[in-house]
Formats: structure tokens, C-alpha cells, sequence
């Protein structure tokens, strides 16, 4: 399962620059993400990490975008000795809603993954998000703000984990 999963996560990450041919230009963000896991039993640790984020955003028109980033986070408050860390790809659809006079609200969904990296016992897994966002356009940036929760899939068991995030899209 995790190798299918793995080659889907590759295909889409090649094919959404292909299929977002709207004529308007990629979009890049970067920004710091602040997790919070709950209820992980085997599949992830349970507590509150942070970390770093990147996304590709190929729009498609002027209300859809297929969107591929990454994330990596550190649950580092136990100590470095203790510290467990994630790999977080992901593959979405970003959906503008109505805007208001200031901001861009939008819907972001789709599919990735939450994979510890190094020594951690823990076996992370595939996951499904459902989130909400917010922009706020400058001159030339716009500053992100956005609540992504998603489902992650383990052999035996699901966890939810709450990821906030903040950054700047150019």
C-alpha cells in the first residue's frame, strides 16, 4: 500500500504542472507550520511540533489551482534526545471563495502524507486533508494564513493531526 501510495504522490507531483496550462503563472509560498497531533496511537507521536513548509501553486483559472508542497517538522519539546521528526508531501486542490475587500479566502484539499523520519518507531502513513485559508494580497506578495486537519492512515489504526500555517506566497 505505501509503495502504491508513494507512486501516485510522484505522478501527480509531475502531472499537475501539466494539467494546470490556464496561461497564469505558478505561484510559490513559503511559510512555518505549527502541528498539533492528537489520538496517533502506533501512528504518530502525539504532541506539538513546528516546522517548515514549501508549495507550487499552478493555477488553472482564476478560482482553481492544483498546488504541490512539502512540509518538515520537528516534535521537539521532549528534548533533542526525544525529539521525532516528519516528512509531509502533499498534492491539493485549491478552490478561491468570494473575496472580501481584504482577503482571499479559499478551500485547500487533497491527499499526501506524514512520514517519520529517522529513529522514531512510529509508522505514519498516507493522509487526506480538508482545509480553510486565508490571503492577504500586498504589492507583489501575498501573506497566508490557513488550518489544514488532516486524516492520516496507519496500518491498523487513524490519527488527526492540526496543522496551522503562516507564510508568504510570491
Amino acid at each position: 500500500m505505501s509503495r502504491l501510495f508513494s507512486l501516485a504522490l510522484l505522478l501527480c507531483l509531475f502531472a499537475a504542472p501539466a494539467l494546470a496550462q490556464g496561461g497564469l503563472n505558478p505561484r510559490f509560498g513559503v511559510g512555518f507550520d505549527a502541528l498539533l497531533s492528537v489520538a496517533s496511537g502506533e501512528v504518530l507521536d502525539d504532541g506539538f511540533g513546528l516546522g517548515v513548509r514549501g508549495r507550487a501553486s499552478f493555477p488553472v483559472n482564476a478560482d482553481f489551482s492544483f498546488a504541490v508542497g512539502a512540509g518538515f517538522a520537528g516534535f521537539l519539546l521532549g528534548g533533542r534526545d526525544d525529539a521525532t521528526y516528519l516528512f509531509n508531501p502533499q498534492v491539493s486542490g485549491v478552490l478561491t471563495l468570494p473575496r472580501s475587500p481584504r482577503w482571499a479566502r479559499y478551500l485547500i484539499g487533497g491527499f499526501g502524507g506524514y512520514f517519520p523520519l529517522g529513529d522514531s518507531m512510529k509508522e505514519g502513513g498516507p493522509s487526506l486533508h480538508l482545509g480553510l485559508g486565508w490571503a492577504q494580497p500586498l504589492n507583489e506578495t501575498s501573506l497566508y494564513v490557513e488550518i489544514n486537519p488532516s486524516i492520516v492512515i496507519g496500518e491498523t489504526r487513524t490519527a488527526i493531526i492540526i496543522p496551522a500555517r503562516v507564510g508568504v506566497i510570491f
